[in-house]
């Protein structure tokens, strides 16, 4: 480890936070333009100056014209002549919803005081917030992360990999998904399979709201939502598919959820869980590409939500490697373990897990 003052060093490394600034600061605004549909309109407008840009959004100009030097500076947008258009694939990122990699709705929300005040005191205390504790605004982020993937691949790609599975769900079954979030997952599920029953249960209220309101406007009568947690699937004991898309790292007691999960499921049934492609400690995942996101998601979201309880296990982001998880269903009387990862999918590794 070094000990002496590089002078070069020094000046690149205030330049990497001033970097990690530019990046608060570009996300929030673009957190504005995603609340105002500004990437929607601009994607419509195809080249367009700031003035005509006023007038088809009703917007301010001098306003527009500001995001817009912002967009051309982060190269989302093209500039030629005073006229502004999306890039390519920042139409694709920013404006297509219904593209597997659309991601507009990462950007936000800016995390908020009471979430800083909270952070602060549990390095103090040790314990972290719930998910619920966020509020509303970050279940809606949370669920935009990866819904494009989920709609585009879960029943083409990822169910389709369990033996059998799409047939049983076609003819019908029972599918519970524990930890639905906004029950993106589930409500894609249902509308894939009309004769399957898809219950989807998350301790969030605020998630379950969201979720409600998804189900009801899409008029699924296979889908419903409930709160409730790994503790509540002792009502059920023949789920024929369960669901648990990136929250056993989240849970303050991962194995007694794993117990809980054993018991629920039919005798021929199966668990699909999928998480975080951890690798291991600090110089294993060193290989991840954003792996300061995935530390900083840690703490402020992953890890606070595993520390949430007294004793909790704090896995955090990356702590549920395949060995760890792999140890926790053999524990808790499970015998089959397959684990899989699919290129559409780069941020999750999924496992089938059978009783």
């Amino acid at each position: 480890m070094r000990t002496e003052l590089d002078l070069g060093q020094l000046g690149l490394t205030v330049f990497s936070l001033f970097k990690l600034k530019e990046g608060e600061v570009a996300s929030m605004v673009l957190h504005v333009g995603h609340k105002l549909g500004l990437f929607t309109a601009l994607d419509e407008a195809g080249p367009t100056t700031s003035f005509a840009f006023a007038e088809t959004t009703g917007l301010h100009e001098r306003w527009l014209r500001e995001f817009l030097f912002l967009l051309s500076s982060l190269d989302l947008a093209q500039h030629d002549d005073g006229e502004f258009m999306l890039t390519p694939e920042a139409s694709v990122v920013l404006a297509q919803p219904d593209h597997p990699q659309y991601q507009a709705g990462v950007f936000g929300p800016p995390i908020t005081q009471h979430e800083i005040d909270r952070t602060i005191e549990a390095f103090s205390s040790g314990i972290g917030m719930t998910w619920d504790e966020h509020g509303a605004e970050t279940c809606h982020f949370q669920a935009a992360m990866g819904a494009g993937g989920q709609k585009a691949y879960l029943v083409p790609v990822i169910l389709d990999s369990i033996e059998a599975m799409t047939e049983r769900l076609r003819v019908g079954a029972t599918v519970v998904d524990i930890g639905c979030g906004a029950g993106v997952a589930a409500t894609t599920v249902a509308q894939a399979f009309p004769n399957t029953t898809v219950i989807g249960m998350d301790p969030s209220s605020h998630a379950i709201a969201a979720a409600s309101a998804s189900a009801a406007e899409a008029g699924l009568d296979n889908l419903s939502f409930r709160q409730g947690t790994f503790d509540d699937l002792g009502e059920f004991a023949d789920i024929d598919l369960l669901l648990t898309l990136d929250v056993i790292h989240d849970l303050p007691r991962p194995g007694a959820a794993v117990r809980l999960a054993r018991g629920c499921l039919a005798d021929d049934g199966v668990w699909m869980v999928a998480d975080i492609r951890a690798r291991g400690g600090l110089e294993e995942n060193r290989a991840i590409p954003v792996l300061p996101l995935m530390y900083g998601m840690s703490i402020l979201y992953c890890m606070s939500s595993a520390l949430s309880e007294p004793g909790g296990a704090g896995l955090g982001t990356l702590g549920l490697t395949t060995s760890v998880f792999e140890e926790m269903t053999q524990a808790a009387g499970f015998t089959g373990f397959v684990s899989r990862e699919f290129d559409v999918d780069v941020m999750n590794r999924y496992y089938e897990v059978r009783p």
